[in-house]
């Protein structure tokens, strides 16, 4: 019992030393006020919930402590947000892909079997970028090419594209390959 309440009393000083500078600090990494509240937040739960105590909530290493989790509470929440943000810019890209490549005369279901023409190279990145919703960087990784080459492949494969539905569904071999 008497652990506990000493814990309790460690988190209320801890809170009432650096709040205002783990807001700072969040705010800082998060450039968002309500984005900072919650990383301050989350911050004090890890607290709660973690078996690190000090001593004296003013000690250099307690202060070092604190910042290391707001840092890293802003950085999660900054990184969560940023994903949300490429799923979103994905899923505008993948109707921008579908419109790019003129299919208002084709549906859904012809998309796969269009993109599947491609030859395998080009069909790799499409898979990955518009199928899988992967960013260029994590298509990059998973094929092991550089990202230029992502951009250029996904590029060229909207040119294939277009000229397969344009066309007799076969592509030339033109080129852009």
């Amino acid at each position: 019992m008497q652990d506990k309440k000493a814990r309790f009393q460690f988190i209320e000083n801890c809170y009432k030393l650096y709040e205002q500078k783990m807001y700072q600090i969040a705010y800082s990494i998060l450039r968002d006020e309500g984005m900072a509240e919650d990383a301050v937040q989350e911050a004090f739960l890890k607290l709660m919930k973690s078996e690190t105590y000090f001593q004296n909530a003013k000690s250099y290493e307690c202060k070092c402590y604190i910042i290391t989790v707001v840092k890293h509470a802003s950085i999660t929440i900054y990184n969560k947000r940023k994903r949300e943000q490429n799923v979103i810019y994905l899923s505008d890209q993948d109707d921008a892909f579908a419109s790019e490549v003129d299919m208002e005369n084709t549906n859904r279901e012809n998309l796969q079997s269009l993109i599947e023409k491609l030859p395998e190279k080009y069909y790799e990145v499409v898979d990955c970028m518009v199928v899988r919703e992967l960013s260029v960087k994590e298509t990059a990784k998973k094929l092991a090419i550089t990202e230029a080459n992502v951009r250029k492949r996904f590029e060229r494969a909207k040119l294939l594209l277009k000229k397969i539905v344009k066309g007799s569904g076969e592509y030339e071999e033109t080129g852009i390959i």
